[in-house]
């Protein structure tokens, strides 16, 4: 599938869910009006019943009444209906955008940027234009938190695992109507960053009404003994005094609780609205069919002592909004005077939260599963002509046409590249040739096959280890640290890796860049030879073509490579190919020139 071809699978949708749009919102008009008219007629039914009482009146004031409920609560399901359609459509447009190589709009992770991680800051993991933020689709924050950990912690991976999650995105990617109604159904209800840890403390608060013996007598026996008294007063048995004392000795408890029920309410209702979007979330899962075994399990995890995490939400969104009933003043002191409801609905949510708590934090992190699957699935749609890698025990890298995910594909130029263990590759070219990209490309596309995904190429075999560079150092005024001293650093890090007996590949774009070009040439070719000893494998990338020299005395561990740049008069061509050998041309004076910085 081409370009155009998802440009316009994507604006099919965008065309079919605005014809249902407008549907809707003719249907929200209709039904204004019914509901409208419905109450007009049960005013007047009810009017006319006052007036002249019949069992006739009273049936088509019952009838009218209901009809008025049914229009209030379809309006509101057609109302969610066109909220639905609205986050359809802005997911689709959304990826239209990303196809034509904007996709500004989404999270880029930039809080998780670190440039003491050992290959995120160099290769552009977080932040504006990063690979996180072409990747990410997560709508939840725990879903969002998972991608950017697996992303920064690739070394944990297994090969059985990897496999496993090629099947996932196999399988997800065409489920396309699935994804886009789990994205859908989460921007009915964004997530903040407190939510999570409001609900953590909330399931970690101790219950208290609930293990008091009184309390969950009293709530059964003075409802029960009140409305007894009511039938008895109703029946003329019984005088009024009674249930009424009975009613005030209620809410003189709901009173003396109201601090507590007040704040419980709130915070349910309001604070963790983020439990109704995970309910939704769950319900869209559970009965979902699923071949791919990563899935199927993720869904088991749904199933607690045979109940369902979808039944156990569902139930708490009844209590919660059962709850809510006491903020209508006229409800709140009928059920309150007659069934303590406020105890009542402090111990229902009590009792869930005893019954269920402890599972929730397993719920959630199924759904940051599959969020976090959603993201990768959508990635491997809208790349069709990647590649799923395949582990190898031979070469460290083997790959064909091997190119930058994040360059548009007109504008990509490919290269096919590989290399065994205990090699370093030297690269050397012009300024603007296509070093540091490609340093870049083999390295982006690493972290894309040990998370699991398909790779910018037609082949690519690799083997599992860690990742290393040193490419982007910097300076630290708070840590009154030198861009020398960071180097340094960060060169010492990867060497204690690599004496600690880790498998893994180097990425090094000019080496003690913060020195004299003598110390430089000297300090580089001294670490390059301990990189040899250590039998490490990678590339580095340099102008000091000295260091070239090195083949010479290595040729078993060191190949020379480059990037050449064709310069005729005063105009500088680049291809972008990778070639054998050291570079015979550089450019800056010329560009230096061209810019006018000076004129011979």
């Amino acid at each position: 599938m081409e370009i155009n071809e998802l440009l316009n699978t994507y604006q099919k949708r965008v065309d079919s869910y605005t014809s249902k749009l407008v549907i809707v919102k003719r249907d929200l008009v209709v039904l204004s009006f019914l509901r409208f008219l419905a109450f007009i007629s049960t005013f007047a039914l009810v009017v006319l019943l006052v007036k002249h009482f019949s069992v006739l009146f009273l049936v088509l004031v019952l009838l009218s009444f209901a009809l008025f409920i049914f229009f209030v609560l379809y309006y509101f399901k057609r109302t969610d209906y066109l909220n639905h359609l609205q986050n359809l459509i802005k997911i689709n447009k959304d990826e239209i955008d990303v196809l034509n190589n904007d996709y500004s709009k989404f999270y880029d992770g930039e809080k998780y940027m670190s440039r003491d991680h050992a290959y995120s800051y160099d290769l552009d993991l977080f932040g504006q234009g990063s690979l996180f933020q072409y990747l990410n689709r997560t709508v939840t924050l725990v879903g969002r938190k998972l991608l950017s950990s697996r992303l920064l912690n690739i070394n944990i991976i297994t090969g059985l695992v990897l496999e496993k999650r090629h099947e996932v995105l196999k399988e997800l990617r065409v489920k396309i109507d699935w994804r886009h109604n789990f994205l859908a159904t989460a921007y009915s209800s964004p997530v903040t960053e407190d939510d999570n840890k409001k609900l953590d403390i909330w399931l970690k608060e101790p219950v208290f009404f609930i293990k008091k013996i009184a309390f969950r007598i009293l709530i059964v026996l003075l409802p029960a003994i009140t409305l007894l008294f009511v039938g008895l007063f109703v029946a003329g048995i019984s005088h009024y005094v009674w249930f009424t004392t009975l009613a005030l000795m209620q809410l003189f408890f709901a009173i003396v609780i109201l601090r507590r029920t007040n704040k419980e309410q709130n915070r349910v209702s309001k604070g963790l609205g983020i439990l109704r979007n995970y309910s939704k979330l769950i319900k869209l899962i559970e009965p979902e069919i699923f071949s791919s075994e990563i899935l199927k399990d993720l869904q088991k995890e749904l199933q607690t002592e045979s109940v369902r995490a979808e039944f156990a939400f569902k139930k708490l969104i009844k209590i919660i909004d059962a709850f809510d009933t006491r903020l209508n003043i006229f409800l709140g002191f009928i059920l309150n005077a007659t069934l303590m409801w406020d105890l009542y609905s402090m111990i229902r949510l009590e009792r869930w939260k005893l019954k269920y708590g402890k599972n929730v934090k397993q719920w959630v992190q199924v759904i940051a599963e599959f969020d976090f699957y959603c993201s990768l699935a959508n990635y491997s749609y809208n790349n069709p002509d990647f590649v799923f890698p395949e582990i190898s025990e031979k070469a460290v890298l083997h790959s064909q046409e091997l190119g930058h995910p994040l360059i548009p594909k007109l504008k990509r130029v490919n290269n096919d590249y590989g290399i065994d263990p205990g090699k370093i590759d030297i690269i050397t070219g012009a300024n603007m040739a296509g070093k540091s990209t490609f340093l870049r490309t083999v390295g982006v596309n690493l972290i894309l096959a040990m998370t699991g995904m398909p790779v910018c190429a037609t082949k690519f075999e690799f083997r599992l280890m860690d990742l290393f560079s040193g490419m982007r150092t910097a300076d630290s005024l708070k840590e009154n640290e030198s861009y020398f001293y960071a180097e340094l650093k960060r060169l010492k890090h990867i060497i204690e890796k690599l004496k600690n007996g880790n498998s893994a590949f180097v990425l090094l774009d000019e080496i003690l860049k913060g020195t004299n070009s003598i110390d430089k040439a000297k300090g580089s070719w001294k670490f390059v030879e301990h990189l040899i000893n250590l039998e490490a494998t990678g590339i580095v990338a340099t102008h000091d073509l000295n260091l070239c020299k090195l083949e010479k005395n290595y040729p078993d561990n060191i190949k020379n490579k480059c990037f050449e740049v064709e310069i005729n008069s005063d105009k500088i061509k680049f291809d972008y190919k990778l070639r054998k050998g050291v570079t015979q041309n550089m450019n800056a004076s010329l560009l230096m020139k061209q810019m006018g910085i000076f004129s011979n």
